[in-house]
Protein backbone atom coordinates (compact mmCIF):
# COMPACT_ATOMS: atom_id res chain seq x y z
CA UNK A 1 0.00 0.00 0.00
CA UNK A 2 1.11 3.55 -0.76
CA UNK A 3 1.76 5.62 2.32
CA UNK A 4 2.07 9.39 2.02
CA UNK A 5 5.41 10.80 3.21
CA UNK A 6 3.45 13.72 4.73
CA UNK A 7 1.07 12.31 7.38
CA UNK A 8 -2.12 14.18 8.13
CA UNK A 9 -1.70 16.48 11.16
CA UNK A 10 -3.67 15.59 14.29
CA UNK A 11 -7.02 17.34 14.37
CA UNK A 12 -7.05 18.06 10.63
CA UNK A 13 -9.68 16.54 8.38
CA UNK A 14 -9.69 16.55 4.57
CA UNK A 15 -13.48 16.60 4.68
CA UNK A 16 -13.59 19.65 6.91
CA UNK A 17 -11.11 21.45 4.66
CA UNK A 18 -13.22 20.72 1.60
CA UNK A 19 -16.36 22.08 3.25
CA UNK A 20 -14.52 25.25 4.15
CA UNK A 21 -13.65 25.97 0.52
CA UNK A 22 -16.04 28.35 -1.22
CA UNK A 23 -18.56 26.43 -3.32
CA UNK A 24 -19.65 29.61 -5.12
CA UNK A 25 -17.54 32.35 -6.61
CA UNK A 26 -17.28 35.63 -4.75
CA UNK A 27 -19.42 37.37 -7.38
CA UNK A 28 -22.09 34.68 -7.21
CA UNK A 29 -22.60 35.09 -3.48
CA UNK A 30 -19.82 32.88 -2.16
CA UNK A 31 -17.32 33.86 0.51
CA UNK A 32 -14.07 35.52 -0.45
CA UNK A 33 -11.77 33.08 1.34
CA UNK A 34 -12.91 30.72 4.07
CA UNK A 35 -9.72 28.73 4.32
CA UNK A 36 -7.01 29.59 6.89
CA UNK A 37 -5.02 31.92 4.61
CA UNK A 38 -7.64 34.63 4.88
CA UNK A 39 -7.14 37.78 2.80
CA UNK A 40 -9.19 40.79 1.79
CA UNK A 41 -9.84 41.43 -1.90
CA UNK A 42 -7.72 44.21 -3.35
CA UNK A 43 -9.25 46.97 -5.43
CA UNK A 44 -6.78 48.17 -8.08
CA UNK A 45 -6.93 51.82 -9.13
CA UNK A 46 -5.73 53.56 -12.29
CA UNK A 47 -4.63 57.19 -12.42
CA UNK A 48 -4.15 58.52 -15.94
CA UNK A 49 -1.30 61.03 -16.11
CA UNK A 50 -1.18 61.53 -19.89
CA UNK A 51 -3.69 60.57 -22.56
CA UNK A 52 -3.25 61.18 -26.30
CA UNK A 53 -4.04 59.07 -29.38
CA UNK A 54 -0.34 58.17 -29.77
CA UNK A 55 0.85 58.06 -26.13
CA UNK A 56 -0.73 57.04 -22.83
CA UNK A 57 0.83 57.11 -19.38
CA UNK A 58 -0.98 55.83 -16.30
CA UNK A 59 -0.24 54.55 -12.81
CA UNK A 60 -1.70 51.29 -11.51
CA UNK A 61 -1.87 51.03 -7.71
CA UNK A 62 -3.21 48.76 -4.96
CA UNK A 63 -2.35 45.56 -6.77
CA UNK A 64 0.65 43.28 -7.29
CA UNK A 65 2.97 42.45 -10.15
CA UNK A 66 0.86 39.52 -11.39
CA UNK A 67 -2.08 41.77 -12.33
CA UNK A 68 0.17 44.54 -13.69
CA UNK A 69 2.11 42.13 -15.87
CA UNK A 70 -1.11 40.47 -17.08
CA UNK A 71 -2.34 43.85 -18.28
CA UNK A 72 1.00 44.60 -19.97
CA UNK A 73 1.06 41.23 -21.75
CA UNK A 74 -2.53 41.58 -22.97
CA UNK A 75 -1.71 45.02 -24.41
CA UNK A 76 1.24 43.48 -26.27
CA UNK A 77 -0.21 40.13 -27.30
CA UNK A 78 -4.01 39.89 -27.20
CA UNK A 79 -5.62 43.12 -28.40
CA UNK A 80 -6.92 42.38 -31.94
CA UNK A 81 -6.18 44.42 -35.05
CA UNK A 82 -6.27 43.98 -38.82
CA UNK A 83 -3.23 43.05 -40.93
CA UNK A 84 -2.62 41.85 -44.47
CA UNK A 85 -2.63 38.04 -44.40
CA UNK A 86 -3.03 36.97 -48.05
CA UNK A 87 -0.96 38.51 -50.88
CA UNK A 88 -1.58 37.43 -54.48
CA UNK A 89 1.21 38.88 -56.63
CA UNK A 90 0.25 38.97 -60.31
CA UNK A 91 3.21 40.93 -61.68
CA UNK A 92 6.57 41.71 -60.10
CA UNK A 93 9.39 43.14 -62.19
CA UNK A 94 11.21 44.72 -59.25
CA UNK A 95 14.52 43.52 -57.83
CA UNK A 96 12.69 42.22 -54.72
CA UNK A 97 11.39 38.68 -54.85
CA UNK A 98 7.73 37.90 -54.14
CA UNK A 99 8.15 36.59 -50.58
CA UNK A 100 10.10 39.70 -49.56
CA UNK A 101 7.37 42.02 -50.82
CA UNK A 102 4.62 39.87 -49.27
CA UNK A 103 6.36 40.13 -45.90
CA UNK A 104 6.58 43.91 -46.22
CA UNK A 105 2.88 44.10 -47.06
CA UNK A 106 2.00 42.15 -43.94
CA UNK A 107 3.77 44.70 -41.76
CA UNK A 108 1.76 47.67 -43.04
CA UNK A 109 -0.36 49.15 -40.20
CA UNK A 110 -4.11 49.18 -40.84
CA UNK A 111 -6.65 51.25 -38.94
CA UNK A 112 -8.63 48.82 -36.78
CA UNK A 113 -10.97 50.97 -34.71
CA UNK A 114 -14.05 48.78 -35.14
CA UNK A 115 -12.70 45.21 -35.09
CA UNK A 116 -14.12 44.37 -31.65
CA UNK A 117 -12.26 43.22 -28.55
CA UNK A 118 -14.32 40.35 -27.12
CA UNK A 119 -16.88 37.97 -28.71
CA UNK A 120 -19.99 39.95 -27.64
CA UNK A 121 -18.77 43.03 -29.57
CA UNK A 122 -20.30 43.85 -32.94
CA UNK A 123 -17.03 43.93 -34.86
CA UNK A 124 -15.18 41.69 -37.28
CA UNK A 125 -14.66 37.95 -36.97
CA UNK A 126 -11.42 36.08 -37.31
CA UNK A 127 -11.34 34.19 -40.60
CA UNK A 128 -11.16 30.83 -38.80
CA UNK A 129 -14.42 31.66 -36.97
CA UNK A 130 -16.30 32.92 -40.04
CA UNK A 131 -18.62 30.73 -42.11
CA UNK A 132 -17.51 32.18 -45.45
CA UNK A 133 -15.29 30.35 -47.94
CA UNK A 134 -12.89 33.00 -49.24
CA UNK A 135 -13.60 36.20 -47.35
CA UNK A 136 -16.65 38.38 -46.70
CA UNK A 137 -17.41 41.82 -45.22
CA UNK A 138 -17.49 40.29 -41.73
CA UNK A 139 -13.89 39.01 -41.73
CA UNK A 140 -11.91 40.44 -44.69
CA UNK A 141 -10.82 43.74 -46.24
CA UNK A 142 -9.23 43.98 -49.71
CA UNK A 143 -6.46 46.25 -51.03
CA UNK A 144 -4.95 46.39 -54.52
CA UNK A 145 -1.73 47.70 -56.01
CA UNK A 146 -1.10 48.24 -59.71
CA UNK A 147 1.80 50.56 -60.59
CA UNK A 148 4.06 50.90 -63.64
CA UNK A 149 7.05 53.21 -63.93
CA UNK A 150 6.79 55.03 -67.30
CA UNK A 151 9.50 57.61 -66.57
CA UNK A 152 13.23 57.33 -66.99
CA UNK A 153 13.99 57.67 -63.27
CA UNK A 154 13.62 55.64 -60.11
CA UNK A 155 10.06 55.45 -58.82
CA UNK A 156 9.39 54.96 -55.10
CA UNK A 157 6.28 52.88 -54.39
CA UNK A 158 4.64 53.61 -51.01
CA UNK A 159 1.46 52.58 -49.26
CA UNK A 160 -0.19 55.71 -50.69
CA UNK A 161 -0.09 54.01 -54.13
CA UNK A 162 -2.40 51.22 -52.99
CA UNK A 163 -6.07 51.29 -53.98
CA UNK A 164 -8.44 50.98 -51.02
CA UNK A 165 -11.59 52.69 -52.33
CA UNK A 166 -12.46 51.21 -55.74
CA UNK A 167 -15.44 49.12 -56.91
CA UNK A 168 -13.25 46.01 -56.65
CA UNK A 169 -12.06 46.65 -53.09
CA UNK A 170 -15.43 47.97 -51.83
CA UNK A 171 -17.03 44.52 -52.01
CA UNK A 172 -15.68 43.72 -48.53
CA UNK A 173 -16.71 47.02 -46.91
CA UNK A 174 -19.33 47.33 -44.17
CA UNK A 175 -21.63 50.09 -45.51
CA UNK A 176 -23.31 50.55 -42.12
CA UNK A 177 -20.00 51.47 -40.48
CA UNK A 178 -19.02 55.15 -40.09
CA UNK A 179 -15.92 56.33 -41.90
CA UNK A 180 -13.58 56.15 -38.88
CA UNK A 181 -14.34 52.43 -38.45
CA UNK A 182 -13.41 51.50 -42.02
CA UNK A 183 -10.14 49.58 -42.37
CA UNK A 184 -7.59 51.82 -44.11
CA UNK A 185 -3.83 51.97 -44.53
CA UNK A 186 -1.91 54.02 -41.96
CA UNK A 187 -0.71 56.70 -41.74
CA UNK A 188 -3.45 58.63 -43.54
CA UNK A 189 -2.91 61.39 -46.06
CA UNK A 190 -1.94 64.73 -44.51
CA UNK A 191 -4.26 67.34 -46.10
CA UNK A 192 -1.87 70.16 -45.18
CA UNK A 193 0.91 68.76 -47.41
CA UNK A 194 1.31 68.42 -51.13
CA UNK A 195 0.80 64.84 -52.35
CA UNK A 196 4.43 64.44 -53.47
CA UNK A 197 5.75 65.91 -50.22
CA UNK A 198 3.39 63.75 -48.16
CA UNK A 199 4.45 60.65 -50.09
CA UNK A 200 8.14 61.45 -49.61
CA UNK A 201 7.91 62.27 -45.88
CA UNK A 202 5.12 59.98 -44.60
CA UNK A 203 4.80 57.18 -47.15
CA UNK A 204 5.89 53.69 -46.10
CA UNK A 205 8.22 52.46 -48.84
CA UNK A 206 7.23 49.14 -50.42
CA UNK A 207 9.69 48.97 -53.33
CA UNK A 208 11.66 51.03 -55.84
CA UNK A 209 11.33 50.55 -59.60
CA UNK A 210 13.25 51.71 -62.64
CA UNK A 211 11.70 52.46 -66.03
CA UNK A 212 9.24 49.88 -67.45
CA UNK A 213 9.12 47.86 -64.23
CA UNK A 214 5.70 47.03 -62.78
CA UNK A 215 4.17 45.70 -59.59
CA UNK A 216 0.63 44.35 -59.33
CA UNK A 217 -1.00 42.48 -56.46
CA UNK A 218 -4.23 41.82 -54.52
CA UNK A 219 -4.06 41.81 -50.71
CA UNK A 220 -6.58 40.50 -48.19
CA UNK A 221 -6.46 41.82 -44.62
CA UNK A 222 -7.88 39.79 -41.75
CA UNK A 223 -8.33 40.08 -38.02
CA UNK A 224 -5.82 38.57 -35.59
CA UNK A 225 -3.89 39.11 -32.37
CA UNK A 226 -0.13 39.64 -31.87
CA UNK A 227 0.13 36.21 -30.26
CA UNK A 228 -0.26 34.80 -33.80
CA UNK A 229 2.24 37.18 -35.43
CA UNK A 230 3.84 40.53 -34.57
CA UNK A 231 2.19 42.19 -37.60
CA UNK A 232 -1.07 42.34 -35.58
CA UNK A 233 0.57 44.37 -32.81
CA UNK A 234 -1.66 47.33 -31.85
CA UNK A 235 1.17 49.33 -30.19
CA UNK A 236 4.83 50.06 -30.72
CA UNK A 237 5.72 49.42 -27.08
CA UNK A 238 4.16 48.89 -23.67
CA UNK A 239 6.42 49.06 -20.63
CA UNK A 240 5.84 49.23 -16.90
CA UNK A 241 8.12 50.33 -14.08
CA UNK A 242 7.90 50.02 -10.32
CA UNK A 243 7.58 53.17 -8.23
CA UNK A 244 11.13 53.93 -6.98
CA UNK A 245 11.74 54.59 -3.28
CA UNK A 246 15.04 56.48 -2.95
CA UNK A 247 16.18 57.33 0.57
CA UNK A 248 19.26 59.26 1.69
CA UNK A 249 20.80 58.98 5.14
CA UNK A 250 20.97 62.71 5.76
CA UNK A 251 23.62 62.49 8.48
CA UNK A 252 25.99 60.44 6.33
CA UNK A 253 25.36 62.48 3.17
CA UNK A 254 26.02 65.80 4.93
CA UNK A 255 29.30 64.45 6.32
CA UNK A 256 30.73 64.09 2.79
CA UNK A 257 33.15 66.60 1.36
CA UNK A 258 32.04 68.71 -1.60
CA UNK A 259 34.07 66.59 -4.05
CA UNK A 260 32.52 63.41 -2.66
CA UNK A 261 29.02 64.90 -2.99
CA UNK A 262 29.74 65.75 -6.63
CA UNK A 263 30.95 62.19 -7.23
CA UNK A 264 27.73 60.82 -5.70
CA UNK A 265 25.54 63.10 -7.83
CA UNK A 266 27.43 62.28 -11.04
CA UNK A 267 27.33 58.53 -10.35
CA UNK A 268 23.65 58.41 -11.31
CA UNK A 269 23.20 58.11 -15.11
CA UNK A 270 19.63 59.46 -14.89
CA UNK A 271 20.53 62.54 -12.79
CA UNK A 272 18.22 61.63 -9.91
CA UNK A 273 20.30 63.66 -7.44
CA UNK A 274 21.43 67.27 -7.52
CA UNK A 275 23.14 69.80 -5.29
CA UNK A 276 21.05 72.66 -3.91
CA UNK A 277 22.22 76.22 -3.18
CA UNK A 278 23.63 75.09 0.17
CA UNK A 279 25.65 72.26 -1.46
CA UNK A 280 23.40 69.59 0.01
CA UNK A 281 22.53 66.47 -2.00
CA UNK A 282 18.79 66.33 -2.76
CA UNK A 283 16.62 63.74 -4.51
CA UNK A 284 15.31 65.85 -7.41
CA UNK A 285 13.94 63.34 -9.94
CA UNK A 286 13.32 60.06 -8.14
CA UNK A 287 10.83 58.84 -10.79
CA UNK A 288 13.68 58.76 -13.34
CA UNK A 289 15.46 56.05 -11.34
CA UNK A 290 16.07 52.83 -13.30
CA UNK A 291 17.34 50.76 -10.33
CA UNK A 292 20.88 50.51 -11.68
CA UNK A 293 22.32 50.81 -8.10
CA UNK A 294 25.22 52.98 -9.28
CA UNK A 295 24.57 55.38 -6.40
CA UNK A 296 24.52 52.48 -3.91
CA UNK A 297 27.84 51.23 -5.30
CA UNK A 298 29.34 54.72 -5.07
CA UNK A 299 28.21 54.97 -1.43
CA UNK A 300 30.03 51.72 -0.65
CA UNK A 301 33.17 53.03 -2.41
CA UNK A 302 32.99 56.15 -0.21
CA UNK A 303 32.87 53.93 2.86
CA UNK A 304 29.23 54.67 3.77
CA UNK A 305 27.34 51.49 3.00
CA UNK A 306 23.85 52.58 4.14
CA UNK A 307 24.03 56.15 2.87
CA UNK A 308 21.75 55.48 -0.13
CA UNK A 309 18.97 52.89 -0.35
CA UNK A 310 16.94 52.23 -3.47
CA UNK A 311 13.85 50.00 -3.29
CA UNK A 312 10.79 49.21 -5.37
CA UNK A 313 7.24 49.91 -4.29
CA UNK A 314 5.62 46.56 -5.17
CA UNK A 315 2.11 48.10 -5.10
CA UNK A 316 2.58 50.86 -7.68
CA UNK A 317 3.38 50.53 -11.40
CA UNK A 318 3.93 53.25 -14.00
CA UNK A 319 2.85 52.29 -17.54
CA UNK A 320 3.89 53.89 -20.83
CA UNK A 321 2.11 52.79 -24.01
CA UNK A 322 3.12 54.18 -27.43
CA UNK A 323 1.24 53.91 -30.72
CA UNK A 324 2.59 52.65 -34.05
CA UNK A 325 1.35 55.76 -35.89
CA UNK A 326 -0.85 58.68 -34.88
CA UNK A 327 -3.68 57.20 -37.01
CA UNK A 328 -3.55 53.60 -35.87
CA UNK A 329 -3.77 50.65 -36.00
CA UNK A 330 -5.67 51.73 -32.88
CA UNK A 331 -5.58 54.69 -30.54
CA UNK A 332 -3.53 53.72 -27.49
CA UNK A 333 -6.37 55.00 -25.30
CA UNK A 334 -8.57 52.44 -27.03
CA UNK A 335 -5.89 49.74 -26.70
CA UNK A 336 -5.52 50.17 -22.92
CA UNK A 337 -9.27 50.06 -22.44
CA UNK A 338 -9.51 47.01 -24.74
CA UNK A 339 -6.85 45.23 -22.67
CA UNK A 340 -8.81 45.83 -19.47
CA UNK A 341 -11.98 44.52 -21.16
CA UNK A 342 -10.18 41.40 -22.41
CA UNK A 343 -8.73 40.71 -18.94
CA UNK A 344 -12.17 41.14 -17.39
CA UNK A 345 -13.74 38.80 -19.97
CA UNK A 346 -11.04 36.16 -19.43
CA UNK A 347 -11.66 36.27 -15.68
CA UNK A 348 -15.38 35.82 -16.40
CA UNK A 349 -14.54 32.70 -18.43
CA UNK A 350 -12.47 31.42 -15.50
CA UNK A 351 -15.37 31.94 -13.09
CA UNK A 352 -17.65 30.15 -15.54
CA UNK A 353 -15.34 27.14 -15.78
CA UNK A 354 -14.44 27.01 -12.09
CA UNK A 355 -17.78 27.84 -10.45
CA UNK A 356 -20.39 27.71 -13.19
CA UNK A 357 -21.07 31.45 -13.17
CA UNK A 358 -23.10 32.72 -16.10
CA UNK A 359 -21.47 35.33 -18.34
CA UNK A 360 -24.25 37.89 -18.61
CA UNK A 361 -24.22 41.39 -20.01
CA UNK A 362 -22.23 42.82 -17.11
CA UNK A 363 -18.85 42.77 -18.90
CA UNK A 364 -17.13 46.11 -19.40
CA UNK A 365 -18.82 48.16 -22.16
CA UNK A 366 -17.11 49.14 -25.39
CA UNK A 367 -17.35 52.83 -24.48
CA UNK A 368 -17.28 54.39 -20.99
CA UNK A 369 -20.72 54.74 -19.49
CA UNK A 370 -22.11 58.20 -20.01
CA UNK A 371 -19.98 58.90 -23.10
CA UNK A 372 -21.42 59.68 -26.51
Amino acid sequence: LFRSPHPTPIGFSFQSAATKMASLSYYAGGSWMDFPYDSKPRKPKIQVTHAAPDLVKFTLTDTDVSVANSLRRIILAEVPTMAIEIVNIEENDTVLFDEFIAHRMGLLPLSSHGVGDIPPDDGLLEFKDCNCFDGCPYCTREFRLDVVNREDKVMTVTHFDMDEDTPDTRKFERPEWPHYKQVRLCPFRDPTLDEDVDKRENGIILAKMKKDQSLKMICHARKGIPKYHAKWSPVATSVMQYEPIVNLNREQVDSLSLDEKIELVESCPRKVFELDLEDKVQTARYKDCIFCDECVTKAKVLGKKDMVTVKMDANMFHFTVEAVTKDGPRSVIDVVRAAIRILDYKLSLFLQDAYGDEIGDDYLPLQPRGSN
